[in-house]
Parts: C-alpha cells; structure tokens; sequence
C-alpha cells in the first residue's frame, strides 16, 4: 500500500505543468544596432513595451563608418521625422563620387552631381560614424536595455504566451517577451535556429576613421588632399580601397585584400612595425598609389584599425515563424560592395511598422512584411554579390 501510495504522489507530481513566465515586454529586440534602436523608438510611440537584449556589456558605439543611400533617410522619415533629424544632424552630406582604377586602360570616373540628391530623390547621400548610434540612442530610457546579453535560442509558446529567450551566459535568466524581432546582425541566433545556415565568408578588411589633424598632417608630408563629402574608390593590385571626407576633417579609409584568406588575419601581432611593413609594401608610390591614399597609409596607426571578416549570408525565403522575426543583417546580411546594408535595415523597419499599423502587433503583421521585403532584399543581396565579382575584376590590374 505505501509503494502504491509513493507512485500516485510521484505521478501526481510529473503531472504538474511547468507554468510559463508571463511575458515581461511586448517586443523584445536583439541588437542595440541602428535599426534596433528605430525600431524601439517606433514601437515605443505606438504603446508597446520593449525590451532591447545587447550582447555588449555596455553601450560603446563600435566600427568605422558607413554609407547610407537616400531612401534610407526617407524610410526614417516615413517613420519617424524627429529620428531622421538627429542622425542628419551628424551625418557628413555626399556630394562627389570618385572611381579610380591603376590598370591604364581600366576607366576612372569622377561624379560631382550626388548633392543633387536630395533634389531629386527627397534625401542626400551621406557618411556617418559611430555617432549614429548616440543619435539614434536618444530618448530610449536606460531601462529598456538588458546588456550583456547574447541570445543563444528561443522557445516559443503558445499564442498568449510568447517567447522565451535563453542567454549565452547562464548567469543571466531566461526572458519571456510576447514577439521576438532579432535585428542583432549576421552572427543571428534567431537565424541560426530558424534556417540552421552559416554565414559566407568573402573577403579580409580593415577600417579605420582617422582625426583631421592627422589627416591634414599626411597630406602636407605625402601629397593629395582628402575631401568632405567626397566618397571616392581606388581599385589595383587585388585590394580595394575606400575612403570618405568626414565633415570635421577626418577620413574613414578601409582596404580590402581581395586576394588574402577571408578568415586569416592580416595582422598578428598588432605592432606598428608589422602594420607598416604591410601597408608600406602594398600602397607604394612605384605601384601607382596616388598620393591621397598613400597619405592615409602614413597616418594609421595599429590603434586606428578594425579587422574583420566580410561575410554575407545565403538568401533565405523564410525570415520568421510564430512571434519571431528577423530585420536587417540577420535576414539578409550582404556584401557592402554597394553600401547597402543600414540602408536595408531602415526599409525593414518602414515596412514591418507600417504592417504593425495595419494588422497590430500580430503575427499577421509578421508574416506580411516578409512577404513584401524579402523579393526586394533578394534583389539587392544578388546585386551587392555581382558588384563584388566586379570589384575583384577592377582590382585585378596583373
């Protein structure tokens, strides 16, 4: 009788559900990036609660600089005029295009009407660094981002229930959020999880963003002269080269080998002696650099560079189930041949707010802005893809 009595007890127990935590925000958002952070804002402004989960322990803006296309602007606009202020107010405005190849009988070109953009197209191209991210950034309350928190899965629920998120670092606790929008970049869990494919490596690069006293300095001692607003490309000897006239003077130039392993370093030990060793074997004036990059090259130092990986990913015809979506890189990552890659990321947020506005925040809504951005975004990932191959073309002056 007392062992009939401990197996009910013990089946009795087992039978017990495991309630699941009620959700604790809305929307929960991976990736305090630039489209993270607009989307928080537009969701915020429509009555939802968010909740932004940033690997990084803390809010640093990171990386170079990038080049955005007009209709990024007016896809910030469309959402949110007060934002697309803020980030034009530290933004550098495009005006002039450059194209430069070392071959003889390659062509070159230079383009002085982009600041006829806005004009024509409703916005400016413009280059922006890392103060993007502070521009973007205010308004939102510290209390809406949890750092330090690196996705690892998801498990969703059912309808009233949500989504659960679980953290790389066991320390922190398992969040539940109503809808799950995983803006958090290439290296996507969400994704991963979802589609189960790797990201694509292409390319080695560096990136630097150089102050303008230095800049100044270069110029003076080496020759050439960089401008603001001037976006040029310098092609030969399989690297690519390309720089961008900050309007406080400075230069953000980055370098890609064309012909290096995409997943090896350049560098290894990080010593000004190797970095100049590298840079004053590539960029030598008997190759045929112009004097404005060689400036450039003299005026890095190993703490000015960033390396990294360019990768993208495979085009995917499924960003979502349920309450979980993607937006930005982790749908569509491609390659910056193009400069594409934040300009996508805004259109994402204009069309999934705009199916918000229409559907409410549903899982409608979700599968509705896949729908109408993913042919787009294809498009543009193929294309990116094929101006790469003709980049590589370009550099190819043997």
């Amino acid at each position: 009788m007392k062992i009939l009595s401990t197996l009910v007890a013990g089946t009795a127990a087992l039978s017990v559900p495991t309630a699941t935590p009620r959700p604790t925000a809305d929307v929960g958002v991976i990736g305090a990036g630039p489209a993270g952070l607009v989307l928080a804002h537009v969701l915020r402004e429509r009555g939802h609660s968010v909740r932004i989960f940033e690997r990084r322990d803390s809010f640093r803006p990171v990386g170079a600089a990038v080049f955005m296309h007009p209709f990024a602007l007016n896809s910030l606009r469309a959402v949110s005029p007060t934002l697309e202020k803020q980030l034009l107010d530290v933004c550098t405005t495009i005006h002039t295009l450059s194209f430069t190849t070392l071959a003889e009988d390659a062509p070159s070109f230079r383009l002085d009407t982009l600041g006829d953009a806005k004009r024509v197209l409703g916005a400016p191209f413009v280059a922006v660094r890392w103060d993007m991210l502070r521009a973007l950034r205010v308004g939102l309350p510290d209390e809406l981002f949890c750092f330090g928190h690196q996705l690892e899965r998801y498990e969703q629920h059912g309808d009233a229930d949500g989504v659960t998120l679980y953290f790389a670092d066991a320390a922190q606790p398992p969040r539940t959020v109503r809808y799950l929008i995983d803006a958090g970049g290439i290296r996507s869990a969400t994704r991963a999880q979802l589609l189960g494919d790797e990201r694509i490596p292409r390319l080695r690069a560096t990136f630097s963003v150089l102050p303008a006293e230095r800049v100044a300095a270069a110029h003076e001692a080496v020759g050439g002269a960089s401008t603001p607003g001037e976006l040029g490309f310098v092609a030969g000897d399989n690297l690519s080269v390309v720089t961008m006239g900050l309007s406080d003077g400075g230069v953000m130039w980055s370098q890609t080998d064309l012909a290096a392993d995409p997943t090896a370093p350049l560098y290894h030990d990080g010593s000004d002696a190797e970095l100049r060793a590298d840079l004053g074997a590539k960029y030598a004036k008997s190759n045929g650099w112009p004097s404005g990059v060689r400036a450039l090259v003299e005026a890095t130092t190993p703490a000015d560079v960033i390396e990294s990986t360019v990768a993208e990913l495979p085009v995917a015809w499924r960003w979502g189930d349920g309450h979980v979506t993607l937006l930005g890189d982790a749908a569509h990552a491609q390659l910056p041949a193009l400069g594409l890659g934040v300009s996508t990321a805004f259109g994402d947020v204009e069309e999934l707010v705009a199916q918000l506005d229409r559907h409410g925040l549903s899982q409608k809504a979700l599968r509705w802005y896949e729908r109408c951005r993913m042919p787009t975004c294809a498009a543009l990932q193929l294309m990116s893809r094929s101006m790469y191959g003709l980049n590589k073309i370009s550099a190819n002056t043997h």
